[in-house]
Parts: structure tokens; sequence; C-alpha cells
């Protein structure tokens, strides 16, 4: 699911910027200046399902119902609206930058949703410390889709992290560790237990006129208890691209691959798929491969579309019953038309199939619109407000 990476405590978040601004005051200066800025998006979605996947706005392929009668369900929602704060503290010659930014896509009906954190972190220089995009990730390889969801094989996700960064470099090499929980389908009597180490990431991006490259590679632990504390181990690889195209067209692909990884992976991190119960009061890590690609082209400055489309695997494995998620397609078309300043109109159609390990599938159909205005506000010294000094 997009990116509902566990409703972790925010707590450690507050006090990494607390700590990168106290770092930050060594610094020796005689004025300082923060900048900040309020952003978002005011956003309302139309959505037709040729059968109900749940009234949700995201399209995923793993929740097609298999073998049922196709109700249509119609529904409006405005869950997705954005707040975002922004602010950027001069310390020296370096920047000290913060952003917490938050949803309304959380529990609740289609039409209305509890206020979620998207990100909360704080960067100063090579360290991010907070909740940000995992480094198995780049949104820059995220395509432009009316859909909340997007490619079923995309690795797109949110988590709690500390990252290391080169700094100042055209291409980035970096290390982070991010947050460990484990989506496990247990049995036997067996248990999960608290992991004792982070997810280790380590990714390379290759910046450059025609775009970028990036390679992630991911370690983890998976704990549990049957009749004593076990341990297994997840590790994967993903590859991705952005490539521009003439004035303004791109495209985007990624790869991914690994065992033990399905949290990271978009359409099945809510299948409890890193681990399975093997029937001997032991688990198994399960192995999951797939990719995604995108074109987007530019028909006019203010009219564009995006055509993409998704494939993701689960292996082979007779530990997984006859109903359950062997494999998954996602195939989008879209339009966007920016009407006037910061006010984008889209509409788009998604197909969708699941097929189950019996080899059974079913297919879905989705109509999907949305109307965007954006806001982007920006409060400086020179407004008046007083300025930040230490």
């Amino acid at each position: 699911m997009r990116c509902v990476m566990g409703r972790t405590k925010n707590y450690y978040f507050l006090f990494a910027m607390i700590v990168l601004s106290i770092t930050g005051k060594a610094q020796t200066q005689t004025e300082k200046e923060t900048e900040f800025s309020l952003y978002g998006f005011g956003r309302t979605t139309l959505v037709w399902d040729n059968q109900d996947l749940g009234r949700s706005d995201l399209f995923v392929p793993a929740n097609i119902k298999v073998g049922a009668v196709k109700n249509p369900v119609f529904f409006i929602g405005a869950k997705q609206t954005r707040l975002g704060f922004d602010v950027k503290h001069k310390v020296g010659d370096e920047l000290l930058t913060i952003k917490i930014e938050g949803d309304f896509h959380n529990d609740g009906t289609d039409a209305t949703g509890l206020f979620r954190m998207r990100h909360a972190y704080a960067n100063y220089k090579f360290i991010m410390v907070g909740m940000n995009w995992s480094n198995f990730f780049d949104p820059d390889v995220n395509p432009i889709t009316v859909d909340f969801e997007g490619p079923n094989s995309s690795t797109l996700s949110r988590t709690p992290q500390v990252r290391f960064s080169t700094y100042k470099s055209k291409n980035v090499l970096s290390l982070s560790l991010e947050n460990p929980t484990e989506k496990i389908t247990l049995g036997g009597g067996i248990t999960t237990l608290s992991e004792r180490f982070p997810d280790v990431i380590g990714a390379y991006r290759i910046n450059g006129t025609f775009g970028f490259v990036k390679a992630a590679a991911l370690f983890r632990e998976l704990r549990y208890e049957s009749d004593e504390a076990r341990s297994l181990y997840g590790y994967g690889v993903t590859v991705m691209t952005s490539l521009n195209v003439g004035k303004k067209d791109k495209i985007k692909f990624q790869g991914v691959t690994g065992t033990g990884v399905a949290k990271y992976i978009q359409g099945i991190s809510g299948l409890n798929y890193d681990a399975i119960y093997d029937g001997t009061n032991e688990l198994e890590a399960l192995q999951v491969s797939g990719f995604n690609f995108t074109y987007q082209h530019y028909w006019k400055d203010h009219v564009y579309s995006s055509l993409t489309g998704g494939l993701l695997n689960a292996e082979k494995n007779s530990n997984l019953s006859a109903n359950d998620y062997q494999s998954g397609v996602y195939g989008s078309v879209n339009l966007f038309w920016d009407a006037i300043k910061n006010l984008t109109f889209g509409v788009e159609t998604l197909v969708g199939e699941r097929v189950n390990v019996n080899d059974t599938s079913g297919t879905a159909f989705r109509l999907n619109m949305n109307a965007t205005y954006k806001f982007n506000k920006i409060f400086s010294p020179s407004d008046g407000y007083p300025v930040f000094s230490r």
C-alpha cells in the first residue's frame, strides 16, 4: 500500500531535529536567517470501479477479487489533500533544512480520513534524520498518475531512518539505517520478535544531463520465536532510472528482486509476504521480483500524459495456499491539463489483474479523475517577521 510503513512513534524525530539544530549552534555567525514555507494542495478525487475494491483510491492488483461478482462502485474523496511546512536555516555557509508534511490518507471512509505523517526530517550537511523516502526508492522515478498508489512493483515507501550521503557531489553515495518492521504470515504458534538491528540500505545515484540512474541494495533481519528465538535474513537489489527524451518527455524504469523484502514493495506490502510459515515450526523468507516502466509525454506545455505498466511476481512456494496471491499486473494511461496557474485536472483509466497460486485470476477496471489546487507561500525575514538568531 502507498507508504503505510508502520505508525511508529515519532518522538525521536523531534529529538533528532533538536540535536541537528544544536549542532548548528556550534557555528559562529553574527547573523542568522530562517526562511519558512507553507505548501500543499487541496484535491478531490472521483473513482468508478467495475468491482468493489474496498472503496479505496489506491488501485492495488493484489486486492482484486478472483471469481467475485462485479458490482460497480462510485465514490468521491478528498483524503489526498496535503499540507507541508519547510524550514531553511542558514548556519554559516551551510543550510539546515527541516520538513514536516502530512495528508489525510489514513484510517477512515473514502470521503474523509485521519491526518497522517508523510515526512518529518532534518537534513544538515551529509546527515539526514527522520521520516523520509526509503533509500531503496527514489521519488524521481515515480510516475505521474491520478491513482494514488502507482505501479505494484514500485519500492515507493517512507520510513524512519538515519542516512549518510556524500556531500556536495554530483553523484551521490548513501548509506541508511532504516526502521525494521516485518510483514510475516504466522502459524504453528510462532510469534514475531523485535528486531535487533536496523534495515541497512546502500545506494549510489549517477546524475547527468541524460537524467539519472540509481542502484540500491538492502539487508535486513527477520526475527521470530518458535521453540527458541530464530532469525531469517532478507536481502534485495533494485535499479531505477529516469531518462530525458527530447525537450520534456521522460522514460522511467525500475526493476527489483529480493528475498524477505516484501514490506518495501508497493503492491504486496500489506500481504505479510516477507516470510511465511513452512509447516515445520519455522518461517521461510519469500522471494519476490518485478519491474515497472513509464513513458511521460508532453502534448503541449500544459497538457501531458503518462503510460505506466507494472508486473510483480512472488515465487512458487508450496507453503502458499491455492487462493493466495501469486502475481499481479498494473496498467494505466492518463491525461493532465494545467488549466490555470496552480490548478490541474487529471483523468485516467487503469486495468489490473491478480493471479492466484492455483492459476485462477481476476481483473478490474477503474476510471479515475481528480482536480488539484496547489499552493506554496514563502515567509522570509524581508516579510517583516523577526529573524531567528542564536
